[in-house]
């Protein structure tokens, strides 16, 4: 099913800007009524032959980091993507054909590996990418690869706006939220907050310069009087961010904001702590603070801010407050021990987003593939999720939340803060 932007706006809600949710899976409105289709059975008729994929298997090749550091994110895209292969498996497959995964470690030559995945492997799709840099790598390979590539989890903007929208790489799709989360939506977050004068402290690399931009450039058109007092740049995998800290705390900025994430986040908060950060900076925005190897690392540790310390990520398990996002999150504990992180969540639904694809289609041709999934409408754990047909990114909507402490496992959220994504995604003509 495809729908027009309107349409989609209209669906979505557009008058919960500024929704607040009380405590975790909460609502302080009444919740979006989402219609379930009643499930049918089977009947053979005669004559009419049944609906099959060409293969007996749907060989799906996943990239993600495995290795080094950031290897946690590797393993939640395995997580998302073994979970949704094992149900539909479970279920019978897709259209009679089972589906099939292959990993690989996307930093050992990302190209290398896309092009092994289709040449020897066989790979029908390929799905996952935590690098934005090597999203736009494999992305600029797509033609020769002749799959569809679905990334789930790289934010760059360029991926949708410069290779699918303007360069008109269609085999590419994206099933996460890109940067306009990280910058633009925190931005509506600070505008409310009682403080004035902001820091910044981002990765020196495209991810964090375009958060930072993005975030500053919003904030001083909603909000005139701010003013942003000082800005670092950590180089990507800093473990010492005390000079950094130390120019931070020096300013006299009242709040801070940062798009650092994974294993660097957790240092960073460790160490802010330590050097004074959370008495002198009143409110805290991190773009990727509920990230779940953040908040099970960081646990009961976890530094809570005067005005809040702010947080969201690509998905977060408590929202929304759906039946199907807390089947999911019970299915994924269950399944792995855990709640799922967000690249997981984002994984799964790619996965999905091809069933129905496939099922629509009963076809394995890439061009037929594309029209299918542009326009798609597909209710995932993260709700409704419309894939914009100009630019194939995944639109739905992720809020910020506030870090409270309740003897939980992990740190619990109080005041999720939703604005529709229609209303900060960036939008064609992308000018």
């Amino acid at each position: 099913m495809s729908v027009d932007r309107r349409g989609f706006i209209k669906t979505l809600g557009a008058g919960v800007v500024g929704l607040a949710v009380g405590a975790v899976l909460g609502w302080a409105a009444k919740p979006l009524e989402v219609r379930e289709v009643t499930k049918t059975e089977t009947v053979t008729v005669p004559g009419v032959v049944e609906r099959k994929l060409p293969k007996a298997t749907v060989k799906i090749g996943v990239l993600g980091i495995r290795s080094g550091l950031w290897s946690t994110y590797g393993e939640f895209i395995e997580q998302g993507a073994r979970l949704a292969a094992e149900e539909i498996n479970a279920k019978g497959g897709i259209l009679g054909s089972r589906v099939e995964l292959v990993f690989r470690d996307e930093l050992a030559d990302v190209v290398k590996q896309a092009k092994e995945l289709v040449d020897v492997e066989g790979a029908d799709f390929i799905i996952g990418i935590d690098s934005s840099g090597n999203a736009m790598k494999v992305g600029g390979i797509v033609s020769e690869l002749g799959k569809i590539l679905v990334v789930t989890h790289a934010a760059t903007h360029r991926l949708t706006e410069e290779l699918v929208y303007k360069e008109g790489k269609k085999l590419i799709f994206r099933s996460s939220v890109p940067v306009y989360q990280d910058g633009t939506l925190a931005a509506y977050i600070a505008k409310d907050l009682p403080v004035r004068k902001w820091a910044g402290i981002n990765g020196d690399y495209e991810f964090g310069r375009v958060s930072w931009e993005l975030f500053t450039k919003t904030l001083k058109a909603l909000r005139p009087d701010v003013e942003f007092v000082v800005d670092q740049w950590p180089k990507f995998g800093t473990e010492d961010f005390t000079p950094f800290i130390s120019a931070l705390l020096a300013s006299d900025a009242e709040a801070l904001f940062t798009s650092i994430w994974a294993i660097e986040l957790v240092t960073l908060q460790r160490q802010l702590t330590i050097m004074g950060g959370y008495k002198k900076f009143r409110a805290v925005i991190s773009t990727l603070g509920y990230s779940m190897d953040v908040a099970y690392s960081l646990g009961t540790d976890y530094p809570t801010a005067e005005l809040g310390t702010w947080v969201s990520a690509r998905y977060m398990w408590p929202y929304p407050p759906t039946k199907a996002n807390k089947d999911f999150v019970d299915r994924f504990k269950a399944r792995w021990g855990r709640l799922p992180a967000y690249s997981a969540e984002t994984t799964y639904s790619a996965i999905y987003m091809l069933k129905a694809a496939l099922e629509n289609a009963a076809t394995l041709d890439p061009d037929i593939l594309i029209k299918t999934l542009e326009g798609l409408v597909i209710m995932t754990p993260a709700g409704v999720r419309w894939i914009r047909p100009e630019d194939h990114q995944a639109i739905y909507e992720v809020p910020y939340g506030r870090i409270v402490h309740k003897g939980a496992e992990v740190p619990l959220l109080e005041d999720l803060k939703a604005v529709p994504a229609m209303l900060y995604y960036r939008h064609p003509p992308f000018t």
